[in-house]
This record gives structure tokens, C-alpha cells and sequence, in this order.
């Protein structure tokens, strides 16, 4: 652990300036900078805890069913939730109000042994693919049992591992790791990793999001299309947590379909609503007609045989019921590349829902549903607006199909389900070998 608290030292030297600067002129960068090193208070905790670790608010979401059962079945214990990032930290204070939330400690060794001594912890969660070697190899020696749930690593993540060995190393002091592919599990297994210690469980984001009943989703489907007048049978398409240019794909896409006489109608919601101003400029470009849902007017979102009227829903919380009274679903922040660890938003909330779902290449966050989606033809790839025009119109052209695709879609969702109590089954006999105090070699 020396050797690794050395190379952090000495990396922290060589970007100092970078560091400084950032601290000086980013105020975001300071939320929670010196959290990362220390907890308000030095003396050991008085209840034991089970500290849980997601990194930013998608994994947040992940440990939503696993607190639940922690609270049912630990009386007493108290619960700790750490994350990295600020959006993380942000997430995990709304989710749980009752539990205590920090940042997780810098990766160095006389850091985690301070939170671990005032923490007292009985048992360490990660989620997905936080490997802190440190972290792992510090609380392993305080006979902390260390899990991984939902774990996975991609190719090009196992090649650096392969590499460079350390956090190899590290990772052979897990406990658990409960993976979600088999081929995540060969790949864990190639850098070492006891057979016997790693579980195939499938992934939880597919627990996110309840299938509910049909029922409910035709009830919230018949009164937003009563309120904005929209018949039962028109086909309305939707574009959910759009990023700046799928705005104007979708655009051109309806604007060609109109034109060609198609009966259809377009929503609109933006992944950040402050967006919604520029958003409404490109449709006008495409001489489409924006309506903002914040102007409070359903009367002017009345829809007739000439209408090129699209709603822009420019507040919160409401994709899901949006989601409820469209029949086709672009999932957006997936046509363009915006980073090798971003895209794409979830594709699973309208697959639930039956709706026939359309997304772009860049699903870096959901590529494993692309992927079930696909292999089951229950989702449509598209690269660009000639695409979606052409896809929305072999839709329109046979209506049959979206219904088939929107109950692929929500078969796929429902066979995968499940992760999360697998893993919950798991963990659960880590609990007593905590509460004795024994850890892993």
C-alpha cells in the first residue's frame, strides 16, 4: 500500500498547479474536496454500519432496493452511503433522507483507515466498477468484508488491468464480485479471481423501473391524450431526454413526414429544460410550430389534420407519463459521441411501457439492453435523421409493428429483472461474518 500511497503522492505533486487552479476557479470542484480526507468527527462510531458505494447518481439508483432490505433486516445498523461524484452526492441525499451520505475517501491508505476506525463498518457494498486498489486492500486487512455488486468490465478495462497487474491485485481481495455477463465473469476470472467468489447475477438497472400494469399506463395514455386532444389512434412519437442535435434530427425527420402527408404527432422533452428556448428556434427552422408545456395552455396544443405543432415538455419529473401516451420512443443523449464513459439515457422506462424504442450508436450506459433489445428485434438502431425519418415511416407505413416491437421491448425488460434480490441474497451472508468480526484473506 506504500508503493501505491507513493505514486499518488507523486501524481498529486506533477498536476499540483492543474489542482490549484481548478480549486481556485471551479466552485464545484471545492464541494466536497477536503471531505475526501477527513469526517467531521475522529471518535469511533457507536453502531456498527454497512457503508454502500456508488459513484455517481445512476448507481445511486442501484442501492435504492438493497438499503431497503438493509433496514428491515438490520435493525440498528446504521447505513452509510458514499459517492464520488457531486451529482452523486446530490442523488443519494434526496434517496435517503435518514441515512448518513459522504464522499468516499481519497484513495490513499492513512485516509481509509480514519474512516474506516470512525465508521466501523460491518460490511463494504461497491457497485459496478469502483476499484480503489487502496481502498480495497486497507479495508480487507481491517477484516472488512469488500462485494461488488452489479460488477462489470469492458475489454478495454481488462486489457489495462491485464497490464499494468495493480488493481488485478486488488481485486483478488474481494470478498464477492456479482457480475452481470458471463463474459464480465470471464474477464474477472482472467485477472485472477477466484472462481468460487464470483457470482453471474444478472444487471439491477433492469430493476428500475417497475413494468406496473397495462392498465395503468392506458389510464395516464387516455387522460394526456384527452387534454391535449389527440386522437386514440394518432401515432405519437417521442423524444425523450433529447440532447442539443437530436433535436434537430427528430425535427427534420417529422417535418419530411408531414410534408409527405403522415399523420403524426411529435413530443419533445429535453434532457435539460433550459434547453427548451433553442430547441424551439431549430423547429421553427424546420417550419414546425414549438409549444412550450410551462405557457400553462393546453388550448393551444390542439391538434388538427394541419398541425405542425410540437409540445416541448420544459418541466420536470414528467418523461414517465409522457412516456405513457406516445407510441414510438427515441431515448436520447445517444446519436452523437460525448465522451468514452457517457451515453445514452434509459431505454428501459419506455420498453417497460411497450412502447416501440428507437436509439442511437453511443449507449455506453445501457449498452448491455442495446444489446438484449436488439438480439431480440425489440429496438431500432439509428445513426442520424435520414434514419429515423426512414424507421418512422416503415412504422407508419405498418402500424402492426409498433405494438410487436413495444412487446418485445417489455418481454426483454421483464426476463431480465430480478439482479437486484439475487444479489441482496448474496450479500446477506456477508452480514453474519461481519457482525464476528472476520474478514478475507
Amino acid at each position: 500500500m506504500f508503493f501505491i500511497d507513493l505514486i499518488y503522492i507523486l501524481v498529486f505533486i506533477v498536476l499540483s498547479p492543474w489542482w490549484l487552479a481548478m480549486l481556485v476557479l471551479k466552485p464545484a470542484f471545492r464541494e466536497g474536496f477536503w471531505a475526501r480526507f477527513s469526517l467531521p468527527e475522529n471518535e469511533p462510531s457507536q453502531h456498527k454500519s454497512v457503508w454502500l458505494h456508488g459513484s455517481s447518481a445512476g448507481e445511486v439508483d442501484l442501492l435504492r432496493p438493497l438499503v431497503n432490505r438493509i433496514e428491515q433486516q438490520m435493525t440498528g445498523c446504521e447505513i452509510v452511503v458514499s459517492v464520488f461524484a457531486i451529482s452523486g452526492y446530490a442523488a443519494a441525499k434526496k434517496a435517503f433522507p435518514k441515512h448518513r451520505v459522504i464522499y468516499f475517501p481519497a484513495d490513499f491508505s492513512f485516509v481509509i483507515r480514519r474512516f474506516l476506525k470512525v465508521l466501523q463498518p460491518q460490511l463494504v457494498v461497491l457497485v459496478e466498477s469502483e476499484f480503489w486498489p487502496n481502498f480495497i486492500v486497507t479495508a480487507n486487512r481491517a477484516s472488512v468484508p469488500v462485494c461488488l455488486i452489479n460488477g462489470r468490465m469492458s475489454d478495454k478495462s481488462f486489457r489495462v488491468h491485464q497490464r499494468l497487474r495493480l488493481v488485478a491485485w486488488a481485486l483478488r481481495k474481494l470478498s464477492l464480485l456479482a457480475v452481470q455477463t458471463d463474459g464480465d465473469a470471464s474477464r474477472f476470472r482472467d485477472l485472477g479471481v477466484a472462481k468460487e467468489r464470483l457470482s453471474v447475477t444478472g444487471n439491477m438497472k433492469y430493476d428500475l423501473n417497475d413494468l406496473g400494469r397495462p392498465e395503468e399506463w392506458q389510464k395516464i395514455r387516455s387522460e394526456l391524450r384527452l387534454q391535449y386532444a389527440i386522437d386514440e389512434d394518432m401515432t405519437v412519437s417521442i423524444g425523450g431526454s433529447l440532447h442539443r442535435g437530436e433535436d434537430l434530427a427528430l425535427a427534420t425527420a417529422y417535418a419530411r413526414l408531414l410534408e409527405e402527408g403522415y399523420r403524426l404527432r411529435m413530443i419533445i422533452v429535453p434532457r435539460y429544460p433550459a434547453e427548451s428556448a433553442g430547441i424551439g428556434r431549430v423547429l421553427e427552422q424546420q417550419g414546425l410550430v414549438p409549444q412550450c408545456k410551462s405557457s400553462g395552455s393546453t388550448e393551444r396544443y390542439r391538434i388538427d389534420a394541419e398541425s405542425r405543432q410540437v409540445l416541448i415538455v420544459d418541466t420536470l419529473g414528467e418523461l414517465k407519463n409522457f412516456y405513457a401516451m406516445s407510441d414510438v420512443a427515441y431515448v436520447g443523449g445517444s446519436l452523437t459521441y460525448r465522451g468514452s464513459n457517457k451515453g445514452g439515457h434509459n431505454l428501459m422506462e419506455p420498453a417497460s411501457m411497450g412502447l416501440a424504442v428507437m436509439f442511437g450508436p453511443y449507449n455506453y450506459s445501457f449498452r448491455e439492453t442495446v444489446r438484449d433489445l436488439l438480439e431480440a428485434r425489440a429496438g431500432i438502431l439509428v445513426h442520424d435523421a435520414d434514419e429515423i425519418y426512414s424507421s418512422l415511416k416503415g412504422l407508419l407505413d405498418d402500424p402492426a409493428t409498433i405494438s410487436d416491437l413495444g412487446g418485445r421491448a417489455r418481454e426483454v425488460i421483464s426476463k431480465n429483472r430480478g439482479a437486484s434480490a439475487r444479489n441482496i441474497t448474496l450479500l446477506s451472508n456477508f452480514i453474519p461474518l461481519a457482525k464476528s468480526g472476520r474478514g478475507t484473506t
